[in-house]
């Protein structure tokens, strides 16, 4: 039986959003229940579990699963591993972390052309840190440029989502983590398109609502949770520090529209809308 998410869910979407994902930490088909029971358009297969790697695949499970996409009335997002370092400062591990992802590439093919969520990865212990985050910087611009070409010929788009920029927590350091290193990648690599994750942006004092205006054109959809500024908490909305107010005024005001996924744990899409609807009532009010 097919899902009527119209009959089944009575929440209005904001203007902006094209589509609502769930990532909920669950097996592919558990979530795509889970995201189906709650009215999301999209969800989240997640990688980096044990389970959902591009080894665990086998034929008669994908073809399974395109069936219960069609039945529910959902799409995947593959949510690629963010251990795989395609941003590595070590030139041999970033040429294996390429290849695996093309392998996620392949499985999200096969899946009807999911779209790849991809990450910076991360070095650990570089004696001279500036040196290494760098050298990271252009290996994975390097990487990223094979890959979307790859990915391009098999009908499959990549979102690079950007990571946390943790001072704190050492002694690893994230590549691409600063507004500066987003704009670098996204204007050298043609055909990248960029999943804004505003949690992770807010981290160590980030400006996510600066970041936004900055490369709203690059951003084909946004990662939405709260924090107070210190770890990335996927916090419900509006429970931690992050201005939605000046972010959502500026996708107004900027005609943006994307999809949007949620990594609100402890709260529903229907939560998160009401959040967002509340916001906009406001700024519509303060317009008048």
């Amino acid at each position: 039986m097919k899902i009527n998410r119209a009959d089944a869910h009575v929440d209005v979407w904001p203007g902006y959003m094209t589509g609502a994902a769930q990532q909920n930490y669950l097996k592919a088909e558990l979530g795509a229940l889970e995201a189906a029971s709650q009215g999301y358009s999209h969800w989240y297969i997640d990688g980096s579990l044990p389970g959902e790697r591009p080894a665990d695949w086998t034929a008669s499970r994908i073809e399974a699963l395109k069936e219960t996409m069609l039945r529910l009335d959902v799409k995947p997002i593959y949510h690629g591993n963010f251990k795989a370092p395609l941003g590595s400062d070590v030139r041999e591990l970033g040429g294996a972390a390429l290849d695996y992802i093309k392998r996620e590439v392949d499985l999200s093919a096969s899946l009807g052309g999911a779209p790849v969520i991809v990450h910076g990865g991360g070095i650990v212990e570089p004696r001279l840190v500036i040196e290494a985050r760098r050298t990271g910087l252009t290996m994975l611009i390097d990487n990223l440029g094979e890959l979307v070409e790859y990915a391009r010929q098999r009908k499959v788009e990549i979102w690079l989502e950007n990571l946390s920029n943790y001072t704190k927590f050492h002694p690893f350091y994230y590549i691409c983590v600063t507004g500066d290193e987003y704009a670098e990648v996204l204007e050298s690599v043609p055909g990248l398109k960029f999943f804004f994750d505003v949690s992770h942006a807010h981290v160590n004092e980030g400006n996510p609502v600066e970041v936004f205006e900055r490369l709203h054109q690059h951003v084909v959809g946004m990662s939405f949770s709260d924090n107070k500024g210190e770890r990335d908490s996927h916090f419900p909305l509006g429970r931690g520090s992050l201005d939605y107010p000046g972010l959502v005024e500026a996708m107004l005001r900027h005609e943006w529209k994307g999809l949007i996924g949620f990594e609100t744990r402890g709260s529903t899409l229907s939560d998160s809308l009401s959040y967002l609807n509340d916001v906009g009532a406001k700024l519509a009010g303060k317009a008048v």
